[in-house]
């Protein structure tokens, strides 16, 4: 096998299985949500977040907006940090006794999903609009589920769920990264029952990791 034979099968290896190791959420803030707020309805805000080969965000951009959620998103995933999505670097690359994976650019998936502060029912409010196009990098949802608001809990909360989404689209895991008491099983159940069209990073589906804000506005009334 030639050199230059050998280094496009490494290439087609990278760019078919995309990312080994995937970009993962470390540490950040979640927007805030007050306790008598006047926010009249729900919303939805889906991003999709660029990283850099250390994991650094380098872009932000609104796929799905609703006034006022998606500036509260984008201020909280601003603080975000990730570890970099990471290959395995080719053997033919590597130096003795160096590392044997690099960090690469990728792009995440972060949604929002805010419930209206009413236990029955909708309130009025802002309608979510599509104002881009999304990446065949990341999944995308087809199917968002709004969690129900727990009883026995009469204050507003806000939880990060991690979840881990499958070639066919299915969520096969899901975790608490930001908690919030009251509210965490609940947030959890509702990730589970999430629909994606799945990753595509080189026009074949591909398993990935997203992630899920779901806030809790206090009912009103």
């Amino acid at each position: 096998m030639t050199m230059k034979l050998a280094l496009l099968m490494a290439m087609a290896v990278v760019v078919s299985t995309g990312a080994d190791t995937p970009a993962l959420f470390e540490s950040g803030r979640v927007p805030t949500l007050a306790v008598n707020s006047d926010v009249v309805g729900g919303g939805e805000v889906l991003l999709e977040v660029s990283l850099d080969a250390k994991g650094g965000i380098s872009g932000i951009k609104p796929l799905r907006e609703t006034a006022p959620f998606t500036g509260r998103m984008v201020d909280a995933v601003r603080s975000w940090k990730f570890s970099p999505a990471e290959v395995d670097i080719p053997p033919a690359r590597r130096k003795p006794g160096g590392p044997t994976t690099e960090g690469i650019e990728s792009k995440v998936l972060v949604a929002g999903v805010f419930r209206a502060p009413a236990v029955i029912g909708a309130t009025l409010g802002e309608v979510p609009k599509d104002v881009a196009r999304v990446s065949a990098e990341i999944p995308f949802p087809t199917s968002v589920v709004t969690p129900t608001y727990p009883a026995g809990t009469m204050a507003p909360g806000v939880v990060l769920v991690e979840v881990k989404v499958d070639a066919r689209g299915d969520v096969t895991a899901a975790n608490v990264r930001v908690p919030a008491a009251g509210f965490d099983s609940t947030a959890l159940t509702t990730a589970r029952q999430w629909k994606f069209r799945p990753a595509r990073p080189a026009g074949g589906n591909s398993a990935s990791v997203a992630y899920i804000v779901f806030g809790f506005q206090v009912p009103k009334g």
